[in-house]
């Protein structure tokens, strides 16, 4: 039984964090990151399924400082109190694996709304020594698992995913009837500019849809990217009628999703990295409640429609004209109906984490087999 030791979002178990609010038994207990949806589905939700699994040959858990690992994984953790450990733990001979989710590797003078969103040359400096040191690294999208081969050529994908056991009960067939259309958008307040990608078609469906965007304080972020995207989404917000719901955790989000029905809508400005390399989860959390895709052309989004048995459950537009008609089909109830079935079904077949959670067992076991 090989034991594997997680450090998440740099929260590395060490005297100096002290004074960034850990707490002395975190020392002993590692120090986990629950207010981090991360915390739970790349490591809690892949470490309750490897752990039940003996087959599996691996116990995962929070990095214990005291404790012997044969592989320690630094999960989005890349700060220089990680980088240091990670050489002790090769000397030492522990397989060390960096588990990558955001392009910190590219560079792009690509205008970007939230700049404060622009990986800094720091993080740059540190994405790269994290994955040049590591055995193996796991990205989580296949576009940045092959920007990571650059640096370290023992790279795996493993996608993001949900439980089988949080999907919720697909809505009846008379549910389907809502009028207006629910459109529904999910991420963080300062990524709210994506939705321009798709402004003027959501301008040009008028009342026959309400656009619900859950998120964190609209206001707060539009103040944080730069003025002429802020007056856009406020003007988009204006001209559509819309709700605002505030996220609170990843079952409120699939409740919020089940119980409002609709579709799911992911429109993203392609020509910066930061929005290139990101996973599907943005689409498949609701794909999960029966909410068929609409989505910007971006490479996690194509491959959930390749998956797709039906191409009803992922539509993808490339321009405005696209937007338009994808919408137009979803007032088809009969349609959205079917859309919805192939949409859950995409989810239950390659998005759960029953379905994940030995990708990411073969992975760190072919690190450990190669260090």
């Amino acid at each position: 039984m090989h034991r594997v030791g997680f450090v998440i979002n740099s929260r590395f178990p060490e005297w100096r964090a002290m004074s960034r609010g850990m707490r002395p038994h975190h020392l002993l207990t590692g120090w986990p990151d629950r207010t981090s949806p991360m915390h739970y589905m790349r490591f809690g939700w892949i470490a309750r399924e490897i752990n039940r699994s003996p087959a599996a040959g691996l116990r995962y858990e929070l990095f214990r400082p005291w404790r012997r690992y044969d592989a320690v994984v630094f999960l989005k953790s890349m700060a220089a109190g990680c980088i240091d450990h990670a050489r002790r733990l090769k000397r030492q001979g522990t397989a060390v694996i960096f588990e990558a989710n955001v392009d910190y590797y590219s560079r792009s003078e690509a205008p970007l709304p939230a700049g404060h969103l622009r990986p800094t040359l720091q993080q740059r400096e540190q994405a790269v020594s994290m994955t040049e040191e590591a055995s193996g690294v796991i990205a989580s999208s296949s576009h940045l698992a092959s920007i990571c081969r650059h640096w370290n050529a023992r790279t795996f994908r493993v996608c993001d995913h949900i439980p089988r056991s949080l999907l919720p009960s697909l809505r009846s067939g008379d549910a389907f009837s809502q009028n207006p259309l629910p459109v529904w958008w999910s991420g963080m307040a300062d990524k709210a500019a994506d939705l321009l990608a798709a402004g003027d078609a959501l301008r040009s469906m008028g009342d026959r849809i309400r656009l619900h965007l859950v998120t964190g304080n609209l206001q707060s972020a539009l103040s944080r990217i730069d003025p002429a995207s802020s007056e856009s989404v406020r003007s988009l917000l204006a001209s559509v009628p819309h709700a605002i719901h505030p996220f609170r955790s990843i079952p409120e989000l699939l409740r919020l999703y089940a119980s409002g029905g609709g579709v799911i809508i992911s429109p993203r400005f392609l020509e910066n990295p930061y929005n290139q390399s990101h996973t599907e989860w943005k689409i498949s959390l609701g794909m999960a409640c029966g909410l068929p895709a609409i989505a910007s052309p971006q490479p996690s989004y194509r491959e959930v429609r390749d998956h797709a048995e039906d191409p009803s459950a992922v539509t993808i537009c490339e321009h405005t004209e696209e937007w338009i008609a994808a919408l137009e089909k979803s007032l088809d109830l009969r349609r959205l109906a079917t859309a919805s079935r192939a949409a859950r079904k995409t989810v239950e077949t390659h998005y759960v984490t029953e379905a994940v959670a030995p990708q990411h067992a073969r992975a760190v076991t072919s690190i450990l087999e190669n260090r």
